[in-house]
């Protein structure tokens, strides 16, 4: 499990934001069979496109959206306040196996330990 193909790259080497910035996330589950919860701990997905359908209004204000295996989908987030803002699939057997990452907003220091 990972996010563009390595196991926890993002953990050591975070993605990086300014406060009152939109981060777009685009997500997909290349399969075969696992889905992932894509969710972003400490802030909402302010838009959430599924399955790629950018013709559609988005889907506003949701927590945790599910990617299906082969599926995909476009996410927003606005993160507020510096800080470290983890990226995970909420089916937490793919964290353990690396679908894991950091958000670094703003100029904090630090990364994951686990």
């Amino acid at each position: 499990m990972t996010w563009n193909g390595y196991a926890g790259q993002y953990k050591t080497h975070p993605l990086t934001s300014r406060p009152d910035e939109t981060v777009g996330f685009w997500v997909v589950d290349a399969g075969p069979s696992l889905n992932t919860e894509f969710h972003v701990v400490g802030t909402v997905l302010e838009r959430a496109w599924m399955n790629a359908g950018l013709v559609d209004a988005p889907q506003g204000e949701i927590e945790t959206a599910v990617v299906q295996a082969g599926g995909g989908g476009v996410f927003d987030v606005k993160i507020d306040q510096p800080g470290l803002y983890p990226f995970v699939s909420h089916s937490f057997a793919s964290v353990q196996m690396g679908q894991v990452g950091v958000l670094r907003a703003g100029d904090v220091a630090g990364t994951m330990s686990h």
